[in-house]
Formats: C-alpha cells, structure tokens, sequence
C-alpha cells in the first residue's frame, strides 16, 4: 500500500480514537497536520501525532491525499466537498449530512473528481461482528429470525456543545445521530427494508432532539430487526449489544467497557464477547476488542490504492439517512417522537 498524507479536520472527542487506530498501521500512512478553530486541541493532538496544528483546515489541503472529517455534523457536507474539491480521498464521521440533498452533492461531488468518499461506520469492520454476520450466515443454528440492537450510553462527564442540543446542527436526534451504528449492521445481516417505525422520549438530557429511542424494522425477507438506542442510561452495563434470534439458538454479542469511555476516551479497556445461548451456552469469541477504528481506517486506505468500492460508502450512508428520515416522518404524523 502506498503511505499516504494524512490531514485529520476536527480535533474533538473522537479524533483521539483515529489517532489510537491510526498508529495500529503507521506504516501506511503519515499524519500531516491536524486542524481546529480551537488551538488548544490542535496543538494537544498534533503533539500525539508528531504532525502540526492548523487552526484552518484549508490551508493545509495541498499537502495531503486523505482528510479525516471529524467534525459536528452540521460541517460534514461543506467541509468534505472542499476536501473533494482539493483533490483528497474522504473518510467521513457519520451520519454523512444533515439532509439528502446534501449527501446527493456529496456522492456526485466524489464521482464527479474521481476519490473515495466512506463513511465512518466502524462496527461492521470489527472482527467480532465480521464474526456474528458469519455464524448467522452459515446456518448452523438455523434460520435467523430476529435481530435486536442496543446502545447503552450515558452523557456524564461529556459537556454538550451548543451545536449538540440543536436539531438544526445535529440533524435530529439520537436515533439519527447514534443509531446508524445499530441499522448499518441490521441493513449488512437483514438486507433490504420493507417498513420501519420508531417512537422517542427525552430522558432528561437538555437537548431538542429526542435523547432516546427505538424503532423496528420488517426486512424484505421477514426477518424483524428492533434497535434501541439511548444517551440517557442512568447505568450503562454492555455499551454495544447485538443479539440474533435463530430457530436452534440466540447469538449474542457484547462489548462491554471495563472503565469509563467518556472520561477515559480511546485509553478505555473493553471486552467483546459473542455466546451462543440455547439448549446450552457456548462461547464463540471473546477479546479485549472495543471501539477499535484500525480495521476501518485500513479499509478506508485499501479502497483508495485499489479504487473498489468502500463497503461503507456514500450510497450507504445516504440510505441510513433516508430511513431515519422516513421513521421520523411517520413519528410525526402519528406523535411518536414528542
């Protein structure tokens, strides 16, 4: 693979999380510069990279191949067609805009200049959920039958930015904001949608959007998917589930964090577990895997030096915003997300 030039756009709590990644495949790749109108954070991360700070990212976009946009949602769509426009190869933050229309520009922008443009939803290149989609796949325990998502989040000890509480600049919600995580997996294991709702409450986070949600989902094939997601837990216990229900067995899969991921950051310990619960209880997997971003990110640099597809690419992520969008529409109509 070639060493690409690297420029990450957006210092905040998830670029340190890129960073740990990064340095997994340092042969790959070299951090140019990191940016952010907060100087602070740019010098503190540069100082971990050993690359320099900018305070504008566009001053720096010659120099580099690949940008990293990891910036509040509200800036995905400006800030990733300056980098298109410059001639960089695109890993973006999901959700991938905040309005189709936005995201339209973005697929066509990147087909237009000819660079890869992902979007950065990471549980799907993690080993242990590679895993889980394979054993469902082999039909070893049988017909699948249900899939049922949880994120367990809590918001303590993470101040909420401005742009965080507004619908405008986060897009919407948790479900919108979040729950990609959760409907990229159930859309890789279910296929195609048939119909989906979702209903959301505020659990008491000062936030315009909804704090808390779930929905269910009808795929094509009759296979049911229920996703939950909230940021309010008072506790959280297994940060990431994913359970599915075959006809001999429930798989499920954990990944537990064994600190505090919001005070620790991308330091956390975690543990990833998959059993298979039925007429006994057998363990599948089990490793110190967490929110691990190497597997992604070296993705990400394989589909830029062979131009394939990325698995998670802008179609994709336009189609996790269509659905979200559709789910809110009828939550609307009906008063589900009041």
């Amino acid at each position: 693979m070639t060493a690409h030039k690297i420029g990450l756009i957006g210092c905040g709590w998830i670029a340190p999380f890129h960073v740990v990644g990064l340095a997994k495949i340092a042969s790959l790749h070299q951090v140019v510069w990191v940016a952010d109108p907060n100087t602070q954070q740019a010098a503190a991360l540069a100082a971990q990279t050993g690359a320099r700070p900018l305070a504008d990212y566009r001053e720096g976009l010659e120099e580099i191949d690949c940008a990293f946009v990891l910036v509040p949602h509200h800036l995905h769509h400006s800030i990733t067609l300056d980098c298109l426009r410059a001639g960089c190869h695109v890993l973006l933050e999901k959700p991938m805009a905040n309005t189709l229309a936005e995201a339209d520009e973005m697929i066509a922008t990147a087909e237009r200049v000819g660079k890869t443009l992902m979007i950065a939803y990471p549980h799907r290149y993690r080993k242990g959920l590679r895993l889980f989609k394979q054993v469902i796949e082999s039909g070893r325990y049988g017909k699948l039958c249900m899939l049922d998502g949880l994120l367990d989040e809590t918001t303590d000890g993470l101040p909420l930015p401005p742009w965080f509480t507004k619908r405008e600049t986060l897009g919407g919600g948790v479900l919108f904001s979040s729950s990609g995580h959760l409907l990229d997996i159930m859309l890789w294991i279910g296929g195609d949608v048939h119909t989906a709702s979702m209903v959301g409450t505020h659990a008491g986070l000062p936030m315009e959007g909804e704090d808390t949600a779930a929905c269910i989902i009808k795929f094509q094939n009759g296979v049911i998917g229920m996703a939950s997601d909230t940021w309010a837990s008072p506790r959280v216990r297994n940060w990431y589930t994913m359970r599915a229900m075959c006809e001999k067995a429930h798989l499920i899969l954990t990944t537990t964090d064994l600190g505090n991921q919001n005070t620790e950051g991308a330091n956390c310990a975690w543990v990833t577990r998959i059993k298979a619960v039925g007429k006994c209880e057998e363990v599948l997997f089990e490793s110190g895997e967490g929110l691990d971003l190497a597997p992604e990110i070296e993705h990400f640099f394989t589909c830029v030096d062979t131009g394939q597809t990325p698995e998670t690419d802008g179609v994709l992520g336009r189609k996790i915003m269509a659905l979200v969008f559709d789910m809110y529409r009828k939550a609307d109509l009906d008063g589900g997300n009041v």
